[in-house]
Order: structure tokens, then sequence, then C-alpha cells
């Protein structure tokens, strides 16, 4: 988990993006922005810190996952639009990723 201040610094960062261009006029709006943008560094800080404690195979497993949906993606893709090439590519990844899952597995086994 990324430190308080760390978690503060990248609240006051966002809450200084957001109102670069318009600025709440009250005090209470710009405790409410403040407030939206400290929540949002927090979410972040546990969502960094999950991902850090996930393994290698659950990496990989996100990974397969994201790329079927994206393949499903390409497949819904209108008559007009060539899908060969992104889906030889994707069915290349996916072959490689699951190969390594396998033999990850077979390791872990032994």
């Amino acid at each position: 988990m990324p430190a308080k201040s760390d978690v503060m610094i990248i609240a006051w960062t966002l809450y200084r993006r957001d109102t670069r261009l318009h600025r709440p006029s009250t005090a209470a709006g710009r405790r409410k922005w403040f407030a939206r943008a400290l929540a949002t560094a927090w979410i972040w800080a546990q969502q960094q810190a999950a991902d850090a404690a996930k393994t290698e195979d659950q990496h990989r497993a996100e990974r397969l996952a994201s790329l079927r949906l994206e393949l499903l993606r390409i497949d819904a893709r209108p008559f007009g639009m060539s899908i060969a090439k992104d889906r030889t590519t994707l069915m290349a990844e996916i072959d490689r990723l699951t190969a390594q899952s396998s033999a990850s597995a077979t390791r872990m086994a032994a």
C-alpha cells in the first residue's frame, strides 16, 4: 500500500487538474471536489496494492480474459471491415499465453 503522503500528492494533483479551468466558487464546492479527488486517489492506491500482490499466473489469466473479450469484439465488426490480421495476432498471443500457463501448471505439479 502506498504511503498516505503519496495518496495525498495524487489527490492534490487530481484536484488541480480538475479545477484548472473551472474552480468551484464556494468552499463547500471546493471541499466536495477535493473529497472526490481523494477518494479516487485511495481507490487507485488500493488497486495498485492488489495488483502488486497478484502472482504471475493471475496476471496471465487476466490478460487471457481480456484478449478473449477483444477477440469477441473483433468478431463482431461489420462485414466491410477486415478482421483476419487482428484475429491472427490475438490468437497467436492467446496460444502463447495458454502454453505458458500449461507449462507453469506442469512445473507446479512436479
